[in-house]
């Protein structure tokens, strides 16, 4: 199998209007694994060649042999930079992942998880109440970035007032990032450390005087393992989890929000059908993550020689699983580039391909969307969305990044 570079992607073009699918459904078909060398437009970028991954059994390999794989370089395809050198659980392997997690599920109980589904549901009608009220406003701004920020303040306890601040600084922080020159980075280390000031703060109130809420917990959780093993976070660590969850529950889920709904309106047979058929809304909550994916990879390296499909990929070398690409896998998916609410086989891999690190808010991204569909979908008809304001992934940044989307609508 030829594994030569057979397009430079690092080309700004083909990246502009949205996530190249046809290219890399010819990717899936002739150059499925490729070594993608250091042209001038990766050098200027990311800095370093790496290899690139496209089908779904390669995502799925990738996230779980963790004796070939890696994450300690992080997500990106650069590597961690100086924000993501500090130890989290993405950049982290087992056996201290699993010591980690094992805390941290402590404190996501379901009656923590149940206590959260009533306030989604809650905020989402109230949010479509004035949506309908106002025959409209911007998607973005009124619902999908503003639920997610909501729910993620209610585990972490933030207080109302200090919200919008504190989400707008993260905002800053992925556009920022984004961009990849050595002043941005730079810049996104100061706006890093300005959260990472709040949270010290923040959770050495919760120390203090702890709450009925995720936070709380954490700080003081401590979990004994079969080894008798006493666990608990170390010191800055819980810290570092604020950007993390802050982050990774927030843009994520408006990434899947926004889509979504896209989805909805161009299809509007499946509207009808969400309405009508009540047993496929569990199911369309899972198409929408297979369409949205709203991280579109996750990079690792190699710890050893590994092999793929047969192709050799040397110790030390960046491997990316482009998980939307896995998510359009013709071998996997029937009729890929159909949305289908009622898909009976869905194993898609939004989030991430499974293994350890697995993503730990799942559940509350499921709600989150499921809430949201049924009161948009069940509540408004001539539902109409306007161009969004967007900036669509790259080699930099493995995301969307929604700032506004105009719609209108009124009741049914």
């Amino acid at each position: 199998m030829p594994t030569t570079t057979p397009v430079d992607l690092s080309d700004f073009a083909l990246w502009r209007n949205g996530f190249p699918d046809d290219l890399f459904a010819e990717l899936r078909h002739q150059r499925p694994i490729f070594h993608h060398e250091l042209t001038d437009g990766v050098a200027k970028t990311v800095k370093r060649d790496f290899w690139m991954t496209t089908k779904h059994a390669h995502a799925q390999r990738i996230h779980r042999d963790t004796d070939a794989f890696t994450a300690v370089d992080g997500p990106l395809i650069g590597g961690v930079g100086p924000v993501g050198s500090f130890p989290t659980i993405i950049n982290m392997d087992p056996p201290d992942l699993t010591k980690r997690r094992r805390v941290m599920s402590h404190a996501f109980t379901p009656r923590a998880i149940g206590k959260l589904e009533e306030g989604i549901r809650a905020r989402a009608a109230s949010m479509m109440d004035r949506l309908l009220d106002a025959g409209g406003g911007d998607w973005i701004t009124d619902v999908a970035d503003v639920l997610p920020m909501s729910v993620i303040g209610d585990i972490i306890g933030i207080p109302d007032e200090d919200r919008p601040e504190i989400f707008d600084t993260l905002d800053r922080i992925v556009k920022v990032a984004s961009s990849g020159d050595q002043a941005a980075q730079q810049e996104s280390l100061g706006l890093f450390g300005k959260i990472f000031a709040y949270a010290l703060e923040l959770t050495a109130e919760k120390r203090r005087h702890p709450t009925d809420d995720i936070w709380s917990t954490l700080t003081s959780a401590v979990v004994t393992d079969e080894d008798g093993e006493q666990l608990s976070i170390p010191g800055n660590e819980l810290e570092i989890f604020f950007f993390v969850i802050a982050f990774a529950g927030s843009d994520t889920t408006k990434n899947a929000l926004a889509s979504g709904l896209q989805a909805f309106v161009a299809n509007p047979a499946e509207i009808e059908r969400y309405r009508a058929q009540e047993a496929l809304r569990a199911s369309a909550v899972e198409e929408v993550l297979r369409w949205s994916t709203p991280v579109a990879f996750w990079t690792r390296s190699t710890k050893v020689d590994v092999e793929i499909d047969g192709v050799s990929i040397p110790k030390g070398n960046r491997v990316v699983a482009m998980l939307r690409s896995a998510n359009r896998d013709e071998e996997v998916f029937d009729s890929p580039f159909a949305f289908n609410i009622g898909r009976a086989e869905n194993p898609h891999v939004a989030f991430g391909g499974g293994g350890p690190h697995h993503c730990l808010g799942a559940m509350l991204a499921r709600a989150e969307i499921r809430a949201v569909l049924d009161e948009i979908l069940c509540r408004a008809g001539d539902i109409s969305l306007g161009t969004p304001k967007v900036a669509y992934p790259n080699l930099t940044n493995n995301m969307s990044i929604f700032d506004e989307m105009a719609i209108s609508l009124r009741p049914r």
